[in-house]
């Protein structure tokens, strides 16, 4: 009787994995037609887009009007192409970067937040959301905020696995999902999604798993909550190392991912390497291109170092091949030389395997290419980099040229006094020692080549001093509402704090005033601050551009 149940038993779990294995080759080709129709999808897409942006044609749309316009093609673009979405929501976080309306400023910055994480700009991601302040938003802007914040804590433990500070950033992620959970509604996606990774994170992946899949029955395939969904229950199959179902999910994932034209996305990536792991190189190499091509499309430079890091494998497989080709190739043609009876058919079998052998080379020279490319990006983002540090460096003749100017004028000066002192003209060259306007005119000389330069390298310097600064107290732009291109003695003293001079009596010999004078300055600039114990230390954080 044992043994009959027994038997039962493993004819349900043999049933069960073979309909499974049935199910994921039907999805299979599922996926490869929508890969074949790439191009009808793309242009599906775009002219969807086209129509929106022709409905306001001739119109002239208010501030309210463009802000919501703005957005609607952020959220047409946003998992489509980078550059595109980047585009219509920094409009909106410009036109909102003073406004009082807290939260539109709330939901561009996080918008924005997104798209520069999902790019690999984390330090500016993290800088957009810290000009956020979530306790003047409303709830519904405060769970996109700690969304995005938790989204951003992940795409850091990626970059930092194998570090450290890996597990730092699972930890914020964990402590922003909880923020989550405290106000958004129980039936929601975003409690629900927040609750699922929380609970996986924390050891629970049953009950994860249980609340996604449960939640997935009233999601529509073909939407990105829907794509989300299915490649996160991918990600906990894997955790539990159930295969099958992990690769279920992922082509789910990218069945809907291409459907809607996703290009932002990572199951294609993710299903090469389940299929690199089975074996099927050269399925894995085609799900791999196709990831790379929708990389690139969109401009996502995670993407492409996820899909970088997954290429020298397929090049070391490939390489395997092909030496394994040689090798057979040339035991078989060892073999013609004694096996005269056989000769016809090792020939036959050799042409096939040069062609195998002909058809890996291409495909490595190609994957080369791409590679080769990659770095010439690289290579070019390295160049601006280089070039910003040289324009740096010109500012330094801007003092250097000032310096030799006050040395000039000393020199005339001194000529001028030692002429009046040899000719005997005593009351001139009293008149001429008394006289403090050579030093005051090198004092304005100094202050204008200071405002001038530090201008030019922070150019937007006191509009972010504005943003740590209350309302009412904040420093004045001109008409057009740019920064003036001259500095008030508080906002010089700011300046040197940016440039790491922070010890008053070295302030007050710079700027030819007393000490007593400079700490009163920064005890007032203190006291107007948002937030006046770290006040100093936000100012040395401003950037360069």
């Amino acid at each position: 009787m044992v043994r009959l149940w027994i038997l039962l038993v493993l004819t349900l779990l043999a049933t069960n994995g073979n309909a499974q294995q049935t199910n994921n080759r039907q999805l299979y080709q599922t996926l490869d037609s929508l890969i074949e129709h790439y191009d009808q999808l793309t242009a599906e897409k775009e002219r969807r887009v086209a129509a929106i942006k022709e409905g306001v044609k001739g119109i002239t749309l208010t501030p309210e009007q463009q802000y919501d316009f703005n957005q609607r093609l952020y959220d047409e673009y946003v998992a489509y192409k980078f550059d595109s979405a980047f585009y219509y929501i920094d409009k909106n976080v410009k036109a909102l970067n003073s406004s009082s309306d807290h939260n539109r400023f709330a939901a561009s910055a996080v918008r924005m937040a997104h798209i520069l994480a999902v790019t690999g700009l984390f330090d500016r991601a993290r800088r957009m959301l810290d000009a956020v302040n979530p306790d003047s938003i409303n709830d519904q802007q405060k769970i996109a905020y700690y969304n995005q914040q938790s989204e951003l804590n992940l795409y850091r433990s990626e970059m930092a696995q194998s570090t450290a500070y890996f597990y730092d950033y699972i930890q914020r992620a964990q402590y922003y999902r909880q923020l989550v959970m405290q106000i958004a509604p129980k039936g929601s996606f975003d409690y629900i999604f927040n609750q699922a990774t929380y609970m996986c994170e924390a050891g629970d992946t049953d009950g994860a798993i249980k609340k996604l899949e449960d939640y997935l029955q009233q999601l529509k395939e073909g939407t990105r909550t829907y794509s989300i969904v299915t490649s996160t229950l991918a990600f906990f199959y894997q955790s539990k190392e159930m295969w099958e179902q992990q690769e279920r999910y992922l082509l789910l994932s990218a069945i809907s991912d291409e459907r809607s034209a996703i290009r932002e996305n990572n199951s294609l990536r993710s299903l090469s390497e389940v299929l690199m792991t089975h074996g099927n190189n050269d399925d894995a190499y085609r799900y791999l291109y196709q990831a790379i091509s929708e990389a690139k499309f969109y401009g996502s430079r995670i993407r492409m170092m996820q899909v970088g890091r997954m290429a020298p494998q397929i090049l070391q497989l490939y390489d395997a091949e092909r030496s394994q080709t040689q090798r057979r190739t040339y035991l078989f043609l060892t073999v013609i030389s004694i096996i005269s009876l056989i000769l016809a058919g090792i020939i036959v079998y050799t042409l096939w395997l040069y062609r195998k052998k002909h058809a890996a080379g291409k495909q490595i020279i190609e994957m080369n290419k791409m590679l080769a490319q990659h770095a010439e990006e690289i290579e070019i983002a390295n160049s601006q980099m280089k070039e910003a540090n040289r324009i740096k460096e010109e500012y330094i003749g801007r003092f250097l040229e000032l310096s030799s100017m006050l040395l000039s004028n000393t020199e005339q000066r001194l000529k001028l006094l030692n002429r009046l002192a040899r000719e005997r003209k005593l009351e001139e060259l009293y008149a001429e020692l008394k006289t403090m306007e050579p030093v005051n005119t090198g004092i304005r000389t100094f202050h204008s080549h200071f405002d001038t330069a530090f201008l030019n390298i922070y150019p937007h310097f006191i509009s972010e001093v504005n943003k740590l600064l209350t309302p009412d107290n904040q420093f004045a732009t001109d008409d057009e509402g740019t920064p003036n291109k001259r500095l008030t003695t508080e906002l010089r003293i700011l300046a040197l704090i940016r440039l790491d001079i922070t010890d008053n009596q070295e302030i007050a010999d710079i700027l030819r005033s007393s000490i007593t004078t400079i700490y009163t300055y920064r005890s007032k600039l203190k006291a107007r601050a948002f937030n006046k114990e770290t006040f100093e230390d936000d100012i040395r954080k401003i950037a360069t551009y």
